[in-house]
């Protein structure tokens, strides 16, 4: 028997999932798509230009990180714009962005020239985040937000495989030619900015920000005529800016939010992006390969979680469990001086697939954690800490690596996740079952 429209009067968090949930977490995975397409994708490039700038480690790490500087910078000046002028109008725009810096590194005539177009491509990408997600998360209901919200992560897993592969491919076919490898992106970032033309304004913010009559219209066009819409009363939404976030209400979701994304990040992407460097002074042979088929094996960790993991295992475990096993992970690979092949890539296979898991929840808390009226703001500012450690993990890897060696630095990694692990302990909360404005008050001090 065919299942009957949802006709009830329900509000968005209480629907039934339909087929324009799927098409809007379809085309909002897009972007986290080719964030991890273009982030990933230095790191085939980057081998061919440290033997073509004759790059020393402390360049080395800076070119890597350069795009995540930009992210930093991106994510907090889109996600305070986003609160302000609404989701909608960078959500198109920004992938332009995409679409023009690829083309230019192909064009860069100078390694200064290519870190300035990885800083613009970086900051698209931080605004990407916020804007994205705060999207996402005003449209879906509560069954799927969890999932569809980390399911966001797996796109950027997916884009970040799919350039190992492809930089891997075009690196047989054009060797040493890493302009071609970069300018990449521009294809993926071109279709992307087709299929998001059209899509509407999210309704939550065109209510909080007072305009009830354009928040019903979208309602009743892409939702159905008996989704009601959270009303607010004169007052209740007062214009919020960057210094309300550090305020009581708001500061321990803050500090809880910034702390453990910016621990999964700074080894994440100091490992990821110098993963065939690291595996090579391993002395593992063919270590791009190696590197591909580590980095693979993330979607071993992200899909299962996408697919409703984050509701039956609950946030809170998620977390706790993805810090723990990544650092046991990790301190095997530093505690070994001389381990075989198979060894280092069992551990680096576990690392990744866990520590993918448990990124799902970067998406998930900052936008559950905080109100419409500065979700944008929140997620911006915590997205540009995350990659601030990121940055600063990635440019010390190498610079640690020479110092220390390859071993000592995975036990410092190791370190951070145990430290995330305990903070997770400390300040998790669990989300899965509270509707949006439930979990915005579920840590607040």
């Amino acid at each position: 028997m065919q299942e009957q429209p949802q006709t009830s009067p329900c509000l968005i968090d209480d629907l039934k999932p339909s087929g324009f949930h799927l098409r809007l977490a379809l085309v909002a995975g897009g972007g986290p798509f080719c964030d991890g397409y273009i982030l990933g994708i230095i790191g085939i490039a980057l081998p061919v230009m440290v033997k073509d700038f004759h790059l020393s480690g402390n360049m080395t790490g800076l070119l890597g990180a350069s795009s995540l500087f930009g992210v930093l910078l991106g994510g907090l000046g889109g996600g305070i714009i986003s609160d302000r002028l609404g989701r909608k109008r960078l959500y198109t725009l920004n992938l332009l962005m995409f679409a023009i810096c690829s083309c230019a590194q192909y064009f860069a005539g100078s390694l200064y020239a290519l870190l300035f177009w990885r800083l613009l491509i970086g900051m698209a990408i931080g605004a990407d985040y916020p804007i994205a997600t705060a999207y996402v998360t005003e449209f879906m209901p509560r069954v799927w937000r969890g999932p569809v919200l980390s399911g966001l992560i797996t796109f950027w897993w997916v884009g970040y495989i799919v350039s190992f592969i492809a930089g891997y491919l075009l690196s047989l076919y054009f060797p040493d030619n890493w302009r071609i490898i970069l300018g990449s992106s521009l294809v993926p970032s071109a279709l992307l900015m087709l299929f998001r033309i059209g899509m509407p304004e999210s309704p939550r913010w065109l209510m909080q920000a007072g305009r009830a009559e354009e928040a019903r219209a979208v309602v009743r066009e892409h939702l159905g005529a008996h989704v009601l819409l959270d009303e607010p009363k004169p007052g209740d939404t007062p214009r919020l800016s960057l210094r309300h976030l550090f305020q009581t209400r708001y500061r321990g979701a803050l500090a809880f939010v910034c702390a453990f994304w910016i621990l999964q990040s700074a080894p994440s992407f100091a490992i990821h992006t110098l993963q065939a460097p690291i595996l090579e002074q391993l002395r593992m042979g063919n270590s791009l390969l190696a590197s591909c088929i580590v980095t693979s094996f993330t979607l071993l960790g992200s899909v299962p979680v996408s697919l409703g993991l984050i509701n039956v295992m609950g946030r809170r475990k998620l977390l706790i469990g993805s810090f723990a096993w990544g650092a046991i992970a990790l301190f095997f690979v530093g505690l070994y001086p001389h381990p075989a092949n198979w060894f280092i890539i069992v551990a680096f296979i576990i690392y990744s697939a866990v520590e993918a898991a448990g990124s799902g929840l970067q998406f998930v808390y900052p936008n559950e954690l905080f109100p419409t009226e500065i979700r944008g703001t929140a997620v911006g500012f915590a997205s540009s800490a995350s990659r601030l450690g990121a940055a600063v993990g990635t440019v010390l890897l190498p610079m640690g690596t020479i110092q220390f060696g390859v071993h000592a630095m995975m036990l410092v990694a190791a370190m951070l996740l145990t430290l995330g692990a305990a903070i997770s302990w400390r300040w998790a909360p669990e989300t899965a079952t509270l509707n949006l404005s439930e979990a915005s008050q579920s840590l607040t001090s």
